[in-house]
């Protein structure tokens, strides 16, 4: 009997809200990733999951809304300390940094399924792990910024209890494609790929591809930390019979 393969097809990058988005295309409910986010996450959010069309093409974008947050960001992304790099810094409120000790430790205690909080776990330790690289820090150091914040927690944990849902045996992807270049953040302009996503690309067998033509971020440090953290497998090849198909844009 053939396997149910989950395969992340990255060639315009990728990030947690839309990995989360292509999740909830593919048929994981919104509202159930919401409730059992919320064992982590205290706090009121709304996760809400639309339905757009962006050059000819229908998928999901995610949107979240934290009580303490009055807009709806997708998403990370902000200053190199721990967390994404790129465009929303200045939109979204920072609050207390959370440690990666910390957030283990909220995962833990959640009460998540054994395959979900894996997941949320293995993420993150990714995550913390190249950062640690990148700051010079031991990972229990690691201080989570942008990632840190109750809407990125949110995406990632979201995208963790989503691939449980859906009931796959398997995960796979191709290359992830990247821009290249600079961006600017809230400590400097820093080079794209960016450092995080850097550091962990070299304990990946997942490649980074660099599109010469792209001159700003298409990977973020949490979308190469979901592929990595959900264990996803380099396929390069790999013949499929596609049964479900979603989209996440972001």
């Amino acid at each position: 009997m053939a396997s149910r393969i989950l395969y992340f097809e990255c060639e315009s990058g990728i990030s947690a809200d839309m990995a989360l988005g292509a999740l909830i295309g593919l048929g994981a409910d919104a509202r159930v990733i919401a409730a059992e986010v919320a064992k982590v996450v205290r706090l009121p959010f709304d996760l809400r999951a639309e339905r757009i069309e962006k050059n000819g093409v229908r998928g999901i974008d995610v949107r979240v809304v934290v009580e303490e947050d009055a807009h709806g960001h997708n998403h990370e992304h902000g200053h190199p300390h721990g967390e994404g790099h790129a465009e929303h810094h200045a939109q979204r409120g920072h609050g207390e940094h959370m440690t990666y000790a910390r957030v283990r430790d909220m995962i833990a205690a959640a009460g998540l399924s054994e395959r979900a909080s894996r997941y949320a776990l293995d993420i993150f330790a990714v995550l913390g792990t190249g950062e640690a690289e990148v700051h010079g820090v031991a990972l229990e150091e690691v201080a989570f910024h942008e990632v840190g914040s109750p809407a990125s927690l949110i995406d990632i944990i979201g995208t963790a209890v989503a691939a449980d849902l859906i009931g796959i045996e398997e995960i796979c992807c191709g290359a992830v494609r990247d821009g290249q270049g600079t961006i600017a953040c809230a400590h400097g302009i820093i080079p794209v790929p960016v450092p995080a996503v850097v550091a962990m690309s070299k304990r990946s067998e997942i490649p980074l591809e660099i599109d010469a033509g792209v001159t700003t971020e298409m990977v973020t440090p949490s979308g190469y930390a979901i592929l990595n953290g959900l264990g996803a497998k380099f396929c390069p090849g790999i013949k499929l019979r596609t049964v479900r198909e979603g989209f996440g844009f972001g």
